[in-house]
């Protein structure tokens, strides 16, 4: 069989003994490669009392390094080759190995793999470069290229973490460049993570401050309401029914408050835009009405307004058994009523609450110290989706209510009265009921029989199947 062997009477000592014409070309290739990129480089060189032997030993001229340069084309395993590379780093000699294949060692020590391009060996597998926040196969490098880099320190073995598939070793030679783009780009990314969880922190600090004035207020209306009670004596404690329906007030007021405040800042953090007034199916009052509804209120608004100065002009949403829990933008001129200092005043602009807390007169002082107050930051109307300008104000139609001068004055006492009230659609009739209606705390009911104002309960009569 085709075979190489030695000629015929050749010495028992050649160098080349035991050696193929492959692993010589390697060691060749990588002695001139060596001298090229500025080494002094010389084979088969042995260790201290010859504990080892490099295929090649690259030296610097200056005497200041020592690198072993090994082709490795037998089987060998890993344990066997990481062994002989300790052997040699004990001595001050650290090892770079070289191979034409794959190898189960490939990566496990520092390694590459050589092939040839134009009869020129180049470096085809073990670089790598850093791009775009992670660790990809780097171009193929002559291997007087990387030897160069390799004896200047430009390049050094590296095990990354964030890599692409194709990166399979685990020890790999990077440019050191690379690596300070990589710690770069790390320290962004830790500073983005930094500036995150600073901004969660400041969420829950400023959730946990609100929460801790909001126990502050509570404590401080309950103190009050002591005080006044020991001061007032026996004869003017409250009775058990106007307790509750005072206790009542102040909770759905703070409830209202703190439902309405939470539910603006998780739009916000969710990026999605608050409504404008006069925005078609979507103001103020209508996205107040839909937060609290969801939180299990029942908050119905009543118009914009019905002139009653009870509301200062602002636009009330009414809680349970019609009661009022919140007032839209109330007009500081018109302000000073017992109903809206009871109620959270939600305000859709900070300018809006300035005017309003520094021309308001105060609350009467058996409601309240101060008025409840909260702004909503909602968006600039835009000029496209209404139709009148940004600078005019929003006009609504009012409903003329019957005066006296058409009317008798006098309640009406009729024991079956027959009843009607001027809606915003036109006149309309209605029918007692047992509670209050949102549209009985704001319309007035008159009774067709004697004239009179009816000051009962009433509600609108309801649609029979066949009207539905």
């Amino acid at each position: 069989m085709p075979h190489f062997a030695h000629q015929p009477g050749a010495p028992d000592d050649c160098q080349a003994g035991g050696e193929s014409p492959d692993h010589l070309y390697l060691k060749w290739c990588l002695l001139t490669s060596a001298q090229e990129a500025g080494a002094d480089a010389a084979q088969e060189v042995e260790g201290p009392g010859g504990a080892w032997r490099a295929d090649v030993l690259a030296s610097d001229p200056g005497g200041r390094w020592r690198i072993a340069l090994e082709a490795q084309l037998s089987k060998i395993t890993s344990d066997d080759i990481q062994a002989r590379s300790n052997r040699m780093l004990e001595d001050g000699v650290p090892s770079v190995w070289f191979c034409y294949r794959r190898a189960p060692w490939l990566g496990v020590v520092p390694s590459v793999r050589v092939g040839e391009v134009a009869k020129t060996a180049v470096v085809v597998e073990g670089l790598a470069r850093f791009d775009d926040g992670q660790w990809v196969k780097a171009d193929r490098m002559t291997l007087t290229e990387f030897l160069r880099r390799v004896f200047d320190r430009q390049m050094v073995t590296y095990s990354p973490e964030r890599r692409t598939e194709g990166l399979v070793l685990d020890v790999l030679w990077v440019d050191e460049r690379c690596l300070r783009a990589e710690a770069d780009f790390q320290e962004s990314v830790e500073s983005a993570r930094a500036g995150m969880e600073a901004e969660r922190r400041r969420e829950e600090e400023d959730l946990r401050l609100l929460d801790s004035r909001q126990r502050e207020e509570d404590c401080l209306l309950e103190s009050r309401l002591y005080e006044e009670e020991e001061a007032a004596g026996p004869s003017w404690r409250l009775t058990d029914a106007e307790e509750r329906r005072l206790r009542l007030q102040q909770i759905t007021r703070r409830m209202v408050r703190r439902v309405l405040a939470v539910v603006e800042r998780k739009h916000r953090a969710a990026g999605m835009p608050l409504p404008h007034l006069g925005e078609a199916g979507e103001d103020t009052a209508g996205w107040a009405s839909d937060a609290l509804q969801t939180k299990g209120f029942r908050a119905d608004h009543v118009g914009r307004t019905f002139g009653d100065e009870r509301y200062a002009g602002g636009v009330p949403l009414m809680g349970e058994a019609a009661h009022p829990v919140a007032v839209i933008d109330p007009d500081p001129a018109r302000a000073g009523s017992r109903v809206l200092a009871a109620c959270v005043l939600v305000f859709t602009t900070w300018e809006l609450r300035t005017r309003f807390l520094a021309e308001a007169p105060p609350p009467p002082w058996d409601v309240a110290d101060q008025y409840v107050t909260l702004t909503l930051d909602f968006n600039p109307p835009n000029p496209a989706a209404v139709a009148v300008p940004v600078s005019t104000p929003l006009h609504v139609s009012i409903p003329q209510q019957p005066t006296d001068s058409t009317r008798t004055a006098a309640p009406c006492i009729c024991p079956t009265p027959s009843l009607h009230a001027v809606f915003p659609e036109g006149p309309e009739a209605v029918e007692p009921c047992e509670e209050t209606t949102p549209a009985s705390a704001c319309l007035i009911a008159r009774c067709e029989l004697c004239g009179g104002r009816y000051d009962g309960h009433w509600r609108r009569i309801p649609a029979s199947p066949a009207g539905r």
